[in-house]
C-alpha cells in the first residue's frame, strides 16, 4: 500500500527553527563560509539585516526519509485487519493470534512458500505414500503417509496443512494441520506490469496485464481470452480440460491478468490469476483503454493512388470509414464484408479484407484473429437482399451464445445504396449491429436512414465511373498504407466499363488493357462458380497476390473458358432477339433469355445482355437492351439517359401486384417482377423509354 505519511515519495518536508538566525528571521551578519552556497540574492538579504538562509521567516523546511516506510513510499498493513505495520509482517500482532492461513494464488510459486506457515490446500490424489495436496495450480506437495496420524480425506476435499519442508529438488512436505474455523489470507505474487505490444520480450516470464476482455472462446482443450489494453490485441489461455475458465469473467470487463507469457508461435499469455475489476480503479482503466484505441484508430492519408476531384470531396467519409474499421479491430469486433459478386464488387471487398487482416497481424497475438474478425461474403444480387442478412445474423447470433462475439460491423460493396437494400439493414440494425455502404450506384435518400457512413460518388458530385473498387481500395490504404493495392482499381475499372478520369488507374497498373479485361473475366467465370462462397484464397491468387507464373497460367485459362462460353451463348441468342426502332429515335432491343440460353452456366444472364448489347451499340447510337427471361429483365443503355430506380417506382406505382422491385445505376439495372405481369411490365417499360 502507500505510504499515507509520504504520500508514497519515501521523504517527508520537516520544519525547524533557522540555525543562522536562531529563528528570528533577522541577523546583522552570517558565517563566510556559507557565502559559496548563498545566491546573490540571499547575500542582499543579509546585507539588510535579514536572515537569508530562511528568508526572514525563521523557520527552514527540508526533506528527511519517511520514518514510517524507512524511504520506500510503500507501507505494509495488516492483511486482515488493515492496520500499518512496521516491518516485513503480514499481520499486526493482536491478529497473528488468530486462527489463520494462507491461500495462495495461482501467481505464486515455491519462492513464495514459507516454513511453518499454515495454507490452504485441495487433495488431489491419495495413495500408497500418502496424500497429494494441491496448494495452487503450480505448488503440490506431500503429507507422506507417516505424518497422517488419524486423519482421512478424501479427494477433492479443501483442508488446511503445515509447510515442514522444501527439498532441494523442489519437493514440498507437508502435516496436517486440521482448523475448524479460521480466517484465510490471500496471498499474491507481485508481477512486471507489462502493456500487450511488449509481451514478445517477456517470453518464460511471470507478468501482469491489465486490460478489457472483448471475446471468449471455449475449445476442446484451452479457453482462450482476447484481451485489449490499448497498445495492441492479446490471447491469454487458461486450460480447464475443455471447460470454461473464470466463468465469473465475461465480456466487456476490466480484468488483471497475472501469467507467464508463453510464444506459440505468437507471444500470449497462460493464465494463472485473472479477476475483474470493479469501481473507479476499473472506470480509470476502461478510459484509458478508450483514448488509446481512439488514438490509434486514426487513419494514415498519404495521398490518393490518384487524385480527382470527387475523391477530395469525399475524403472526409472515407477517412471516417477507415478510422471506424480500425476501430473495430482494436475492439476485437468481427466485421463483416459482403460485396456484389463481379470483378468491382470483389476488388473492393478483398481490398478491405487484405488492409485489416494485415492489421489483425499485426496487433493481435493470436493467428487465429483475422479470420474471426474479418468475414468477406459474397451477395449474388445487386442488393443486400433478406437471404444474405438472415445467414449474416444467424451466424452473428450464434458467435456470440457460443464464443462471446460482439455484434458485427457490417461493410455493404457495390450494393447497400438503393431502397432495395432497406430491409435487409433494418433486420441487421435491430440487434446492434452498424452497416456501412462503399458503393457507386445511385443513391436512395431513404437507405441514409440507416447508415453510419454512405460513401457514394453520387455524393460528390460523381457518377458511377468512380467504382466501389476504386473507393474500397483508397479506404484500404487509409487504414494500412502498407499493402499494394495498386492493380485492384484498373480490374475493377474495365469490370465495370467504367470512363473518365478514373481511367488515370490503369497507367499505374502492373497489367495492360488486354490482360486487365483477361483478368476482370476470369474473375467473374470462376465467382460464378464459387456460387456463394467468397473462394478466399483462389481469387487472391488471381488478383495477382500469389505467385505470379500460376497467376498468369490460371488466368489465361479461365479467361479463355469464359470466352468461349460467351461465344456460344451469343450464337444460340441470335435467333432470340427483337430489334425495333422507338418514336423518339431509340432503338430498343428485346433478348429472350429465359428461351435462348443454357440455365445456370456462364454467362449469366447480366453478363449475357451486356456482352450482346456492346456488340450492338456499335451499330446504333442510342440503343436500350433489355434481356428479360420468366421473372427478371436485365437493362443496358447507351447515349440514352435512363434513370432506371426511377422507374423502378413509377412500374410499382402504375402496375398493380406486380411486385416490381430492383434498381442499380441510372442506366444499368435490373428488375424483378412477378411471372403473370411479364407482358405488362416489359410493355410499360419499353413505352416509357420511348417517352424519354
Amino acid at each position: 500500500m502507500i505510504c499515507e505519511n509520504c504520500k508514497g515519495k519515501g521523504v517527508v518536508e520537516i520544519e525547524q527553527k533557522c540555525i543562522i538566525c536562531n529563528g528570528t528571521g533577522k541577523t546583522r551578519s552570517f558565517d563566510p563560509k556559507l557565502t559559496e552556497e548563498l545566491s546573490s540574492d540571499q547575500i542582499q538579504l543579509f546585507l539588510k539585516g535579514i536572515c537569508g538562509v530562511c528568508g526572514g521567516k525563521g523557520i527552514q523546511k527540508k526533506l528527511e526519509v519517511c520514518p514510517i516506510c524507512k524511504g520506500s513510499g510503500e507501507v505494509r498493513k495488516c492483511k486482515i485487519c488493515g492496520k500499518p505495520l512496521k516491518g516485513n509482517f503480514d499481520l499486526c500482532q493482536e491478529c497473528s493470534k488468530k486462527p489463520h492461513a494462507y491461500l495462495l494464488k495461482n501467481s505464486c510459486g515455491l519462492e513464495d512458500l514459507k516454513l511453518n506457515k499454515v495454507y490452504v490446500g485441495n487433495v488431489e490424489g491419495i495413495t500408497d505414500i500418502g496424500v497429494f495436496v494441491n496448494l495452487n495450480k503450480r505448488l503440490r506437495g506431500l503429507i507422506h503417509r507417516k505424518n497422517l496420524g488419524n486423519n482421512r480425506y478424501s479427494e477433492g476435499e479443501n483442508i488446511t496443512v503445515k509447510v515442514i519442508g522444501i527439498r532441494m529438488s523442489g519437493e514440498i512436505d507437508l502435516a496436517p494441520y486440521p482448523m475448524s474455523d479460521y480466517l484465510t489470507i490471500e496471498v499474491s505474487k507481485q508481477a512486471p506490469r507489462i502493456k500487450i505490444s511488449e509481451m514478445e520480450g517477456f517470453a518464460g516470464k511471470l507478468v501482469e496485464v491489465r486490460g478489457l476482455i472483448t471475446h471468449v472462446r471455449v475449445t476442446g482443450g484451452p479457453t482462450i481470452f482476447t484481451v485489449v489494453d490499448g497498445s495492441g490485441v492479446g490471447k491469454a489461455v487458461a486450460f480447464e480440460g475443455g471447460e470454461r475458465a473464470f466463468p465469473e469473467i465475461d465480456i466487456d470487463d476490466i480484468v488483471t491478468i497475472s501469467g507467464i507469457v508463453k510464444k506459440r508461435p505468437k507471444a500470449e499469455i497462460e493464465i494463472l490469476d485473472m479477476e475483474r475489476l470493479l469501481g473507479e480503479e476499473a472506470s480509470k482503466i476502461r478510459k484509458i483503454i478508450e483514448n488509446e484505441i481512439d488514438r490509434r484508430s486514426e487513419p494514415e492519408f498519404k495521398g490518393f493512388l490518384v487524385s480527382t476531384q470527387v475523391l477530395e470531396n469525399l475524403k472526409s467519409e472515407m477517412m471516417k470509414v477507415a478510422k471506424e474499421l480500425k476501430k473495430a479491430i482494436f475492439q476485437s469486433r468481427p466485421i463483416i464484408i459482403r460485396h456484389h459478386w463481379d470483378a468491382d464488387g470483389i476488388c473492393g471487398g478483398v481490398a478491405l479484407e487484405l488492409a485489416l487482416s494485415d492489421l489483425v497481424e499485426k496487433v493481435s497475438s493470436d493467428p487465429e484473429s483475422k479470420y474471426i474478425l474479418v468475414r468477406r461474403k459474397v451477395s449474388r444480387a445487386p442488393f443486400y437482399e433478406l437471404e444474405d442478412v438472415v445467414k449474416d445474423l444467424d451466424d452473428s447470433l450464434e458467435d456470440m451464445i457460443r464464443h462471446g462475439d460482439k455484434i458485427p460491423l457490417v461493410v455493404l460493396v457495390d450494393n447497400g445504396s438503393g431502397y432495395e437494400d432497406v430491409p435487409a439493414i433494418r433486420q441487421f440494425i435491430t440487434f446492434g449491429a452498424d452497416v456501412i455502404t462503399i458503393d457507386h450506384h445511385f443513391p436512395d435518400d431513404e437507405v441514409d436512414k440507416y447508415l453510419i457512413y454512405h460513401v457514394n460518388p453520387y455524393k460528390a458530385g460523381g457518377d458511377s465511373n468512380h467504382t466501389s473498387g476504386i473507393l474500397c481500395v483508397e479506404i484500404a490504404r487509409m487504414i494500412n498504407p502498407d499493402v499494394d493495392l495498386r492493380n485492384l482499381p484498373a480490374i475493377s475499372i474495365v469490370g465495370d466499363r467504367a470512363e473518365g478520369e478514373v481511367e488515370r488507374y490503369l497507367e499505374i497498373s502492373d497489367y495492360p488493357l488486354e490482360e486487365l479485361k483477361n483478368i476482370a473475366l476470369a474473375i467473374e467465370y470462376e465467382a460464378f462458380y464459387l456460387r456463394f462462397r467468397s473462394g478466399s484464397q483462389i481469387i487472391k491468387e488471381m488478383l495477382g497476390f500469389g505467385r505470379k507464373d500460376r497467376q498468369a497460367k490460371l488466368v489465361s485459362m479461365l479467361s479463355s473458358y469464359a470466352k468461349n462460353s460467351i461465344e456460344e451463348q451469343l450464337k444460340t441468342i441470335q435467333e432470340g432477339y427483337k430489334i425495333q426502332k422507338l418514336p423518339n429515335g431509340i432503338y430498343l432491343i428485346a433478348l429472350d433469355i429465359e428461351n435462348y440460353t443454357r440455365r445456370f452456366t456462364f454467362p449469366p444472364p447480366g453478363k449475357l445482355t451486356g456482352e450482346f448489347h456492346d456488340r450492338m451499340k456499335k451499330k446504333y447510337e442510342r440503343l436500350v437492351t433489355i434481356g428479360y427471361g420468366p421473372d427478371f429483365a436485365v437493362i443496358r443503355s447507351e447515349g440514352v439517359s435512363l434513370d432506371i430506380p426511377r422507374l423502378v417506382r413509377e412500374l410499382q406505382e402504375e402496375i398493380e401486384n406486380a411486385g416490381v422491385e430492383g434498381g442499380g445505376h441510372l442506366v444499368v439495372g435490373s428488375i424483378k417482377f412477378i411471372p403473370a405481369k411479364r407482358r405488362e411490365v416489359l410493355a410499360k417499360l419499353a413505352a416509357k423509354i420511348g417517352m424519354i
